[in-house]
Order: C-alpha cells, then sequence, then structure tokens
C-alpha cells in the first residue's frame, strides 16, 4: 500500500506524535510512505483566478508546484492529512493547498483515481476547532471523490508533542 502523509506544519506537536504514532502500526509491511510538509513543500496562496476550473489545471499559475503534489496523491492509497488546529482552522500551509486543488472536485473535474482512496484526517488542538477542522479536511476529500474517511481529532491541554 502506498501511503501519503500530507502535514499541515513542519512543526513537531502534538499532531505530529499522533501521526507519527499512526504510521507507526504500518512500519513492518510492505507499505510505501511518501510525505509533503506544508509550507516547506508548498508555499503559494491561491490567486483565485479560476484558471484551472475554466482552463484547465495546467493554465493555473503554480501548476509546476502543484501538479507534481497531484500526481503525488494519484499514486496513494492512503492519504492522510494532519493538521494542527489554527485559529479554529487549518494550517495556513494546508488551506492554500486545499484552495489549489479545488479544481479536482467533483463539480469541476473529477479524477476517477480518487476513488478508490481512503482518507484519514489526523488534527490536534490546545482549545477548540477540532471538529470545524475535521469537517473543512472531510468536505475537501469527499468532493475530491474519495468515498471512505475517517479521523482522529483530539483536544489538548498541553502543547508540544505530550
Amino acid at each position: 500500500m502506498r501511503i501519503l502523509t500530507i502535514i499541515g506544519t513542519p512543526h513537531k506537536g502534538n499532531t505530529r506524535a499522533i501521526t507519527d504514532l499512526f504510521l507507526k502500526e504500518f512500519e513492518d509491511t510492505n507499505n510505501l510512505f511518501d510525505e509533503i510538509v506544508l509550507p516547506n513543500d508548498f508555499q503559494e496562496f491561491c490567486y483565485g483566478c479560476a484558471n484551472c476550473i475554466l482552463n484547465g489545471e495546467e493554465k493555473c499559475p503554480h501548476f509546476h508546484l502543484v501538479n507534481p503534489i497531484i500526481e503525488r496523491i494519484e499514486k496513494a492509497d492512503l492519504i492522510i492529512i494532519a493538521t494542527p488546529v489554527f485559529v479554529m482552522s487549518c494550517s495556513s500551509g494546508l488551506k492554500a493547498l486545499l484552495d489549489h486543488l479545488a479544481y479536482i472536485w467533483l463539480v469541476h473535474r473529477p479524477k476517477e483515481s480518487m476513488f478508490k482512496k481512503v482518507g484519514f484526517i489526523i488534527t490536534s488542538a490546545g482549545g477548540s476547532g477540532v471538529k470545524d477542522t475535521v469537517r473543512l479536511i472531510k468536505n475537501n476529500m469527499f468532493y475530491w471523490g474519495v468515498p471512505t474517511i475517517y479521523h482522529y481529532g483530539v483536544t489538548t491541554m498541553k502543547m508540544g508533542g505530550n
């Protein structure tokens, strides 16, 4: 199985610790692992020009940066999206990527390769916002065409990966 983890921050806190614990369960098998860390691996904000939707994804000003990520997503069997809650939502790096991926939504340009994938959302917060963050990511994955989406969200009282 190919497992792609998209993690919304390079910070090694609670979300990273939970993600690592989950991935550890797959280590002793023949799985292939890939990871995208945001914003390190993608730093562009969507302009909202809608070129990707109206004229094709190759017309996006950031196509050369987005397309390699799409290729990695398409190769994955399991897509893990992990993000801490930042101000009641996902990290800005993850939001920027999600904005760029709107063109693959079912109503715009569905990708049949997405119909057999499994999604898993991991999020944590030092307060509130877990449900809203899970809902945001789950809606995106649903509109990508991912039929099975699980989630694990936790609210902690302590920050720092403990």
